[in-house]
Formats: structure tokens, C-alpha cells, sequence
């Protein structure tokens, strides 16, 4: 069946998971879960109708700039965002999933079920790191900021599987890790994989800023 549906109920989260929801039914948006019914995951920040705290003006404002009477959510902290304009904020899972539903992004999957499913977005045959570390890594990005979005190089399934695995690649001239970016093709897909490319390799998130700016050098 999870071949089919990797679908999951709130109820059934654990600490540290990767989550995600269907938009429109033509792309997936991207979390970790860190408990307490919240998720931690990127958006972008430029993006019409999204709205984030301001911890300098103690209001939410929206991507354009307006502030709002009320925040969009009555749970505490949902929206906020630490870094404004950063795109990295916490949310509650109602809000993550608006009318959607939430499935569980699968790690460790096998080639053959990573091809076989019909869109990318859902998979890797990456491991995941332990959970404290995943949402050690999801924390201190939300808390210090992390790097500008990019819709083909670093999106939000890229933070998501960033934070579940510490890995980055040194090929300056292509970062991508989203299966979801490399979902029309299976063959690509399956190319670009986190899990099977050799370009790849462990960055602690404290390094992360030093070591991407090592491969500008």
C-alpha cells in the first residue's frame, strides 16, 4: 500500500519526520515535524498571500508588505518566522495542510520504488539521521536563517531533506536534491537522487554557511 499512499494522520507523527502535503493536486509542499503539532518548513518568502511574523514589529505582515488585523491562526507562534523574509518558519499542522492531507516522505526506499512512483517529491534512498539531530537541524535554521529560496535548487523539499540528512552537494553549478524538481523524468529522477549521488556529503548545519562559501573559492 505505501507504494500507493504514504498518507498519515496528525495523531501518527513522530518527532522529526518529513511530512508533506499536496498543493492542487500538481506539487507537494514540505515540513519536519518537531512536535507539540507543529511543523517546521520553508516557503517563499516572495511568494503573493504569504504571511510571516515580524519579531521587529510584533505584527504579521504579508509577502507584500500589509500588516493584518489578526493572525491567520489562533495557535501560538504559527507562522512565526525568526529571520524575516527568510521563508523558514514554524507552523501548526492545520495550516501546513490547509485543506489537504499530510503523508509521510519516505527514506531508505529501495531503486525499484523510487521509479516506480508516478511523481517525485515523495522518496529518497537516502537515510535519515536521528530524529533529535533532524530537528537539531530544522531549530537552527529557523532560530540563525538559512539560504535564499530557489525554486530548482532549493526549495522546500531541499530544506526538508537537508534537515533529515545533513547532506549537501559540491557541484556549485547544481544543488538541487527535490525529486519533485526532477519528477518528469524517472530516469532523472532516480540520477539525482540524494541517496545515489556521488556528489554529495555531510555539512553540520553550524558549518553550512562556511562550507558554501568554500565552494565559491
Amino acid at each position: 500500500m505505501e507504494l500507493f499512499s504514504q498518507k498519515v494522520k496528525p495523531s501518527e507523527l513522530q518527532k522529526g519526520d518529513h511530512v508533506y502535503t499536496w498543493r492542487k493536486s500538481m506539487y507537494t509542499h514540505h515540513g519536519i515535524f518537531v512536535g507539540e503539532g507543529k511543523l517546521i518548513h520553508m516557503v517563499n518568502p516572495k511568494a503573493d498571500g504569504i504571511l510571516h511574523f515580524s519579531t521587529a514589529s510584533k505584527s504579521w505582515i504579508s509577502s507584500g508588505g500589509r500588516k493584518k488585523e489578526k493572525t491567520p491562526c489562533a495557535t501560538s507562534d504559527c507562522g512565526l518566522e525568526k529571520v524575516a523574509g527568510n521563508g523558514v518558519r514554524v507552523t501548526c499542522i492545520e495550516c501546513f495542510i490547509k485543506k489537504g492531507s499530510l503523508y509521510r516522505f519516505k527514506y531508505e526506499a529501495s531503486r525499484e520504488f523510487l521509479v516506480a512512483k508516478l511523481r517525485g517529491g515523495t522518496c529518497t534512498t537516502a537515510r535519515s539521521d536521528p530524529p533529535e539531530e533532524v530537528i537539531h537541524t530544522a531549530t537552527y535554521l529557523l532560530e540563525n536563517g538559512y539560504i535564499e529560496y530557489d525554486l530548482i535548487n532549493n526549495n522546500c523539499e531541499d530544506f526538508a531533506l537537508y534537515c533529515k540528512t545533513g547532506l549537501w552537494s559540491k557541484d556549485i553549478g547544481y544543488q538541487g536534491r527535490s525529486s519533485q524538481a526532477n519528477m518528469v523524468h524517472s530516469t532523472k529522477r532516480e540520477n539525482k537522487d540524494l541517496g545515489l549521488r556521488k556528489d554529495v556529503v555531510k555539512v553540520a548545519v553550524e558549518e553550512l554557511s562556511s562550507f558554501r562559501l568554500s565552494l565559491s573559492l
